[in-house]
């Protein structure tokens, strides 16, 4: 355990978006304007408690860029209503107590406007009870959990579709090529196990059996036992309710046990890091994916993003994308908040994107849903290593 002079060196703070240069010129909304405010008004901080070290770190870097990117474009062109936007991110290394104490500290101490970007299941669980009692909006929490989806949760937005969701279309996939048995790697704390009882639910509906089912610890330990377990079952499918590193580790210790099996992950892994650590033993693994497909021309936000990436010298993927996209719906409801926006003006003006198109993506709220996508698609690394649709 790292000491306390350790932690606190550790945990970082850092700020985006403020002096940015201009970025190439794209269409924007007339709301990004440079109309002279007094000091006080100047800019709105925004807090994010996530992964800045540890192994679950490269994930929300990710993250974070895609959402940078969008932030300097506003800047850059004036801010909202004459507002700049910055971000304040607190590391909590994956610890939910820690997540909680960032949330009180962000608001507390550094006085920010709303959250965004909380990043994983149990780190926002822990942080829910404190954005209830301070009634701070939380916009686009980096997580799937039905948790959030399950009840209304007045200040809390999810931009993106949730688990549950994603776990449907893999197992209806699946039952759709005739396969009856499937084995899943979970990791054993509130994500995993969330993502155990969704995979139950959606394949006893579609008569798929459910082989075996290994936990596996968030630290990483132990995966050669835990594959091994999960071998003896012989499952022709294995869906993984896993993040990060642990991943990519795990489907090594399972060809390392000696056995194969079709594996099926969900959108909280990067395929670009699970290519880049797994070379050619990542091919045929499929990612469902809740954002636009990132590369190519398809839709304005694809081309878009490829272009912000271009000029940072980055190969966007879908974690930027889901950064990105997150961004702008924020911004889109501090511009409907007004000019001298509250909190509660905010969470008004994101209830009133009832049919939000970003160019590609369609984000739909209300006063009565807080949900704005259902959005899911299969993607698979081919051959080349590149994710195919």
């Amino acid at each position: 355990m790292r000491d306390r002079a350790t932690a606190t060196r550790r945990r970082a703070l850092r700020v985006m978006g403020a002096g940015a240069a201009a970025l190439a010129a794209a269409p924007w909304p007339r709301w990004a304007s440079s109309a002279p405010r007094t000091e006080a008004d100047a800019e709105i901080l925004i807090g994010q408690s996530c992964q800045l070290s540890g192994p679950l770190a490269p994930l929300t870097r990710e993250l974070q860029e895609g959402a940078a990117w969008c932030f300097e474009q506003v800047n850059a062109r004036g801010g909202v209503h004459g507002r700049q936007l910055k971000v304040v991110a607190l590391d909590d290394a994956y610890d939910p107590q820690r997540t909680a104490d960032n949330v009180r500290q962000l608001i507390d101490k550094h006085g920010v406007f709303a959250l965004f970007n909380l990043a994983g299941t149990p780190t926002t669980l822990a942080a829910l009870p404190v954005v209830r009692e301070r009634k701070v909006p939380l916009v686009a929490p980096f997580t799937g959990t039905d948790a959030l989806r399950s009840g209304f949760e007045r200040y809390v937005f999810n931009v993106r579709a949730g688990y549950a969701d994603e776990i449907e279309k893999i197992v209806q996939h699946l039952a759709v090529l005739g396969i009856d048995r499937v084995g899943v790697a979970y990791l054993d704390n509130a994500f995993g196990t969330g993502g155990l009882d969704a995979l139950k639910s959606a394949a006893a509906r579609r008569g798929v059996a459910l082989a075996a089912a290994t936990p596996l610890a968030v630290d990483g330990s132990g995966l050669q036992t835990a594959a091994q377990d999960l071998a003896r079952a012989r499952p022709p499918v294995i869906v993984l309710v896993t993040a990060g590193k642990v991943t990519s580790d795990f489907i090594a210790a399972y060809a390392s046990a000696g056995a194969s099996a079709q594996f099926y992950a969900l959108s909280v892994v990067s395929s670009q890091q699970l290519i880049q650590a797994l070379g050619d033993r990542s091919k045929g693994v499929a990612i469902a994916q809740v954002m636009p497909y990132p590369w190519g021309s398809a839709t304005r936000l694809a081309r878009e993003l490829s272009e912000l990436a271009s000029r940072k010298g980055v190969e966007a993927g879908y974690n930027h994308m889901e950064g990105f996209v997150s961004a702008r719906v924020l911004v889109e409801g501090l511009q409907q908040a007004g000019p001298s926006p509250t909190r509660e003006s905010f969470v008004r003006g994101l209830e009133g994107l009832r049919e939000l198109d970003l160019g590609g993506y369609l984000v739909r709220f209300s006063d009565r849903n807080h949900n704005g996508s259902s959005h899911v698609e299969l993607t698979i690394v081919g051959a080349s290593k590149r994710v195919l649709r």
